[in-house]
């Protein structure tokens, strides 16, 4: 499967359909370097909705404490 991709992306860069080490060496280049920004993308994602549950739940926290004493 990965051969696969390694040939559509060469072919797509016009590198032929029997590509040459730099072809191959560029479309591992563009998959993997692809990969790696979807992952960071996500895991800032994932940190970003934490932070966010985060200062809600000490909004609710603070709020309960008011309340109890108000």
């Amino acid at each position: 499967m990965l051969t696969g991709m390694v040939l559509l992306t060469a072919s797509v860069l016009g590198l032929g359909d029997r590509p040459s080490s730099f072809g191959i060496t560029l479309a591992l280049l563009i998959t993997f370097l692809g990969i790696g920004l979807i992952a960071n993308v996500l895991i800032v994602y994932a940190v970003a909705q934490v932070l966010a549950e985060r200062k809600q739940d000490r909004e609710r926290q603070q709020q309960l404490r008011q309340s109890r004493t108000g």
